[in-house]
């Protein structure tokens, strides 16, 4: 493929669980975007797709919930994006890239990087658009920190300014007065909180057909997945975000991604494997 995809994508080794790079083939395709400069609790997000590929490695590809290996899932694995340190240019650059592959037929699985990157995906799928973002923290600020409006902390702020239509957030528990009340006058967005975890299914139903799903690890606890950048108490187990996964994947999402992991403060790379095991879920989604 040639256009943005060849001038913006590195190729790195090794790939996710071995897939390879040609996509001719592929229903999916794995980006890594190493960026993690709109962080504002600890970097090193901008790690974590080599680390995740790295772990890929050893870990077993079979899910027996779904009855399926991974590694024979149609995807490819396209390599990264060439890193920038501007929040501006790194959400043009993926949305570029993802509009490329999206024209073509691909369904672009993303590894952050910090949460930003999902803005540049739901930019390069232009519209008509539901997102579900599993996240500890709503990331519904105006501005954060003051003065900036493109970081890991605004993204659904500007998300819901003109590229998702409505928006459901599952298991917030970190949530500013300031986002709770600009919530309720945007009236679009709907959270499910940990401890309710029972009404996702009512409000799937709502959505519309084309919806973007992005996972933020540190919706997880930190008993589970430690090496988040802004750990947060209270949060689910990883069986439950599984389960809560393959209840959205049924609705055969246009785009996925999994952000937010800091191998710098992992530890023995838990965090970096249930990345890897959550992304083989997501491949088996698109199958």
């Amino acid at each position: 493929m040639e256009g943005y995809v060849d001038f913006l994508i590195e190729p790195r080794l090794p790939s996710f669980i071995g897939l390879p790079r040609d996509l001719r083939s592929a229903k999916a395709a794995i980006i890594g975007v190493p960026y993690d400069s709109s962080s504002t609790c600890r970097p090193g997000s901008r790690y974590a797709p080599r680390r995740v590929r790295e772990v890929s490695q050893d870990m077993e590809t079979y899910d027996p919930v779904l009855g399926a290996d991974a590694s024979e899932a149609p995807a490819a694995d396209l390599g990264d994006l060439r890193e920038t340190l501007s929040p501006s240019s790194v959400v043009s650059s993926v949305a570029r890239v993802v509009q490329e592959l999206s024209a073509a037929g691909k369904v672009v699985l993303l590894i952050g990087g910090d949460h930003l990157v999902t803005l540049g995906a739901l930019s390069g799928l232009r519209g008509g658009l539901s997102l579900v973002v599993f996240d500890a923290h709503l990331d519904f600020r105006d501005e954060f920190p003051q003065g900036e409006k493109l970081s890991h902390a605004t993204v659904l702020r500007r998300a819901r300014e003109g590229l998702v239509e409505e928006a459901v957030v599952v298991g917030a528990r970190a949530l500013s007065k300031e986002e709770v009340d600009a919530l309720r006058r945007d009236g679009r967005v709907r959270v499910v909180y940990p401890w309710s975890l029972g009404n996702l299914r009512d409000e799937l139903s709502t959505l519309s057909e084309r919806v973007y799903v992005s996972v933020d690890v540190d919706v997880l606890d930190p008993s589970v997945a430690p090496g988040v950048g802004c750990p947060e108490p209270g949060g689910l187990t990883f069986n439950q975000l599984s389960e809560l996964l393959l209840e959205v994947f049924d609705r055969k999402p246009v785009g996925f991604d999994i952000v937010e992991v800091n191998p710098l403060v992992d530890v023995n790379d838990v965090t970096s494997r249930v990345a890897a095991k959550l992304l083989m879920k997501a491949l088996l989604a698109v199958r």
